[in-house]
C-alpha cells in the first residue's frame, strides 16, 4: 500500500527544484511554479502561488513581512522591544510585492436592510386598499453571497461589470387587521380581530441577480474611495407565507397567493468604501395579472459590505 502511494504521487506530481543564478530556487509542479525562493542581500521572498512571505534582515532590526491577499502581517524585532501590526495593502503597495496590477473589484456581496413599499397602486376589481402597510416593520433583508467581477479597462480598473448571487426576504407588514386568502385562484383579504392581534404581515423570499455597471472614483487604497452603480436586478420566487400572532397564538400559511414567480427590476448604488445606499424598484408586478391588484414594490435601504 505504502509502494502504491508513493507511485501515485509520482505519477501525479512531476517535482522538480532548479537552482537559477545562484540565488533563486524554483519548486515546480505539473510545469507550475508552485514554490519559489528568492535570496537578495539581506532580503529573502518566499512566494507559495501567489500569497507571499518576505523575510528582512535590518543592520538593527529584523522585519518579517507575511502577506495574504490584500491583508499584511508585519513583525519588527528591535534591540529592546518586538512590534506587531496589521495592515491593508493599498494598491500601489499590493502591486510592489506581487507585481500585478489590482484588479477591478466592485461591491455586491454582503449584507443588506432597507423599507418596503409599494407604488402605481390599482385595486380596481379587488378590496380597496388590503395591502395598505406599516412601513417602519415592512423589512427587507438581503444576503448577497457571492459576486464576480469583470473589468473592461485595460490601464485602469475603476469600471467593471458586477454580478453575483443573493438571498432577498422581505417582509409586508399590514396596517390594517387582515390576512391573506386565495380563493378561487384570486387573492384577497381576511378580517381578523383586531383585539389581541400583535402582528400580521405577508414574507417571501427570492433567489436575486444582479448585472450591474460600477463607477469608482479613483484614490489611493483599496475601497476607500466612492463609487456608483446602476443596473438591471432579477429574481425568483423560494417560497411564501402569511404569519399571524394573535392572542399569543402564532399561525403560518405556506401558499404562493399569486404572488409573480419571477421579477425584475432596476437597482442603483452609491457608497464610500464599506457602506453604500440603495434603492430598488421592480417593473414586474407584485401579483400575477389578474390574480391581484396591481402594484409594483420598491424599496429603499443600506448595504454593509462584510466580504
Amino acid at each position: 500500500m505504502k509502494r502504491l502511494f508513493i507511485l501515485l504521487v509520482i505519477t501525479c506530481f512531476t517535482l522538480s527544484t532548479a537552482l537559477k543564478a545562484q540565488d533563486t530556487v524554483r519548486v515546480k509542479a505539473l510545469g507550475k511554479n508552485m514554490v519559489t525562493v528568492v535570496e537578495n542581500g539581506n532580503r529573502t521572498d518566499v512566494k507559495i502561488g501567489n500569497n507571499a512571505v518576505n523575510v528582512k534582515d535590518g543592520h538593527y532590526y529584523d522585519t518579517v513581512k507575511v502577506r495574504v491577499g490584500r491583508e499584511a502581517l508585519i513583525v519588527t524585532d528591535g534591540r529592546h522591544k518586538s512590534d506587531i501590526k496589521f495592515k491593508h495593502l493599498d494598491d500601489q503597495e499590493f502591486e510592489a510585492w506581487t507585481g500585478h496590477r489590482p484588479k477591478f473589484k466592485g461591491h455586491w456581496a454582503g449584507f443588506e436592510m432597507g423599507i418596503n413599499s409599494f407604488a402605481n397602486v390599482n385595486y380596481s376589481g379587488f378590496s380597496p386598499n388590503f395591502m395598505d402597510l406599516n412601513h417602519n416593520k415592512s423589512c427587507e433583508v438581503g444576503i448577497n453571497f457571492l459576486q464576480y467581477n469583470i473589468g473592461i479597462q485595460k490601464e485602469k480598473r475603476n469600471i467593471g461589470l458586477v454580478t453575483g448571487l443573493g438571498l432577498t426576504l422581505n417582509d409586508y407588514r399590514f396596517s390594517n387587521a387582515i390576512t391573506l386568502e386565495n380563493n378561487n385562484g384570486m387573492v384577497g383579504p381576511v378580517e381578523l380581530e383586531q383585539q389581541g392581534l400583535s402582528k400580521s404581515k405577508l414574507s417571501t423570499c427570492f433567489l436575486t441577480v444582479p448585472i450591474m455597471m460600477e463607477f469608482q472614483v479613483p484614490m489611493k487604497g483599496h475601497h476607500k474611495g466612492f463609487y456608483i452603480s446602476g443596473g438591471l436586478l432579477g429574481g425568483l420566487k423560494l417560497g411564501s407565507h402569511t404569519k399571524v400572532k394573535l392572542d399569543g397564538e402564532k399561525m403560518k400559511n405556506h401558499d404562493d397567493f399569486n404572488i409573480s414567480p419571477f421579477r425584475c427590476g432596476a437597482t442603483t448604488r452609491i457608497g464610500y468604501r464599506a457602506i453604500n445606499l440603495y434603492g430598488t424598484y421592480y417593473f414586474t408586478s407584485f401579483f400575477k395579472e389578474g390574480r391581484g391588484p396591481e402594484l409594483n414594490p420598491f424599496t429603499i435601504g443600506i448595504c454593509l459590505l462584510a466580504w
